[in-house]
This record gives C-alpha cells, structure tokens and sequence, in this order.
C-alpha cells in the first residue's frame, strides 16, 4: 500500500513537471508569435502615419526580444515614430539608443544621419542659446567623417554650413551691441572671435569692418588700416567696399608712417 501511494505521489510529480514544460514551451511560441504581430502590426500603423499607436507595438518588440534581429529594425521604427512627431529629443534619445544597444547593426549609418537632423530642428533662431546648434554641428560633422560617401554626405555638409553661419550670425550680433553702446573693446573680442572661427560666413566681412571701426574709436588707425586693407583684398560686397574705402580715404597714414614707408 506504500508503495502504491508512493507511485502515485511520483506520478503526480512528474505529471506537474511534464505540464510546467509544455506550458512554459507555448507560452514562449506564444510570446514569439504575439511579437511578429507586434512587429508587423507596428510596421502597418507607421505606414499609416498612425505614429502614435506604432510606437506602442515597437516599444513592445524592443523591451520584450532585445536580442531578436528585428530590435534594432523595431528601435529604428520607434525613433522614426517619435520624428515624424516632431518630438525630436525622444527621438534623438532613441537614435542614440540604437547606436548603442546594436553598434554593428547596418542600420547605425541612417541612426545617426536622423540624430543630426533631430538636433538641427532643436538648433533655435540664433538670439537664443546655441547649445543645440552645437551638438548638431559636431554630430554631422562625426557623420560626415565616418560616412564620406553616404547618400546623406552633401544635404549634411550644406546643414553643418547652415549651422555654422546661425553661430557667426549670433556672434556678430553680440559683437554689434557692443559696438552700438560704444563698448569697443568687448565689441572687438567677439569681432575677432567671429573672424577667426567663421572666416567663411557671410558675416565675417561685416565684422571686419566693424572691427576696422572699433579701433578707429579706439584710437588705433594703423591696426585698422590694415583691417581694411585686409578686407578690400576679400572682395566684399559693394556697400562694405564703399565703406571701407571711405574709412582709408578719411584716415590716411600718419605722415611719419608715410616716410618711414618711402626710405
């Protein structure tokens, strides 16, 4: 009789063990099928624009099968979502994600192509802080080195040049303040941060010039003469060539300077 009772309590061991099995292995299948739905289902909703809702299956496909080949297409599709809202610093967060989590993911190149372009429409009207306008141009610019021959190599190029004259832009505009409160010596210090930082903006010339001015204020003709001198020879537009040599022609060398220059 003990033994019997032994059997069965056996048997009964074994039957749960055996069910556990069986429930775990379908309750993975299930798990696997219910992410492919997620995936696909994810993939349907973004082509109809409905951001919203594909952000919530594709969050489910990344948190649920990390190591699964599809994640990094699902974390590419989840940054997408939040783009296509214009919700650039989730986006910019989920691209840096992808960079991360997946580093040799074929995917990483268009990742971060879309970080850049998440921190160009962060970059603000060039009054305000440029932090932005900054990481954005040290973000192409890591892209444009690393992928030189990326589809996206010339729109970046012409994105970091954009950036680049906003920065000078709100230098120049800085410097100008000061220029027009009669500060000129901390108009030249942003003049000449300008000038030797964004020497190819369009606003470098202007800034010139107006260094050109700030020393004559100063009391300081020779340095500017050589300022303005300096700027003929870049071929400026007309109204600051006009400028310029009007300055020359109304401050002309100091005689001894004249024949100093003559022996």
């Amino acid at each position: 009789m003990t033994d019997l009772k032994t059997y069965r309590g056996t048997f009964v061991v074994i039957m749960v063990l055996i069910l556990s099995i069986l429930g775990c292995n379908r309750a993975t299948r299930l798990e696997s099928q219910d992410t492919d739905f997620r995936f696909n289902r994810g993939k349907q909703r973004f082509q109809e624009q409905k951001y919203y809702k594909a952000i919530d299956d594709f969050n489910f496909v990344v948190l649920n099968s990390p190591g699964d080949e599809r994640a990094d297409d699902a974390q590419l599709f989840l940054a997408d979502s939040h783009f296509e809202m214009k919700e650039y610093m989730v986006a910019a967060s989920e691209y840096r994600r992808l960079v991360q989590r997946y580093p040799e993911s074929p995917l990483v190149e268009q990742a971060r192509y879309k970080l850049g372009l998440c921190l160009v429409n962060l970059s603000p009207h060039y009054q305000l802080q440029q932090e932005y306008t900054r990481q954005a141009i040290n973000t192409l610019q890591g892209f444009v080195e690393d992928y030189p021959y990326s589809v996206h190599a010339e729109e970046v190029t012409q994105l970091i040049e954009e950036l680049r004259i906003k920065l000078a832009h709100k230098i120049y505009s800085n410097a100008h303040l000061y220029f027009i409160l009669r500060q000129y010596d901390s108009a030249l210090i942003y003049y000449e941060q300008l000038i030797n930082n964004y020497y190819d903006t369009p606003w470098a010339n202007l800034a010139r010039l107006e260094r050109a001015k700030s020393l004559l204020k100063l009391g300081r003709p020779t340095e500017a003469r050589t300022q303005l001198e300096d700027l003929l020879q870049r071929e400026p537009k007309r109204e600051i060539r006009t400028e310029a040599q009007r300055l020359l022609e109304n401050n002309p060398p100091e005689p001894s300077a004249v024949t100093q220059a003559e022996r």
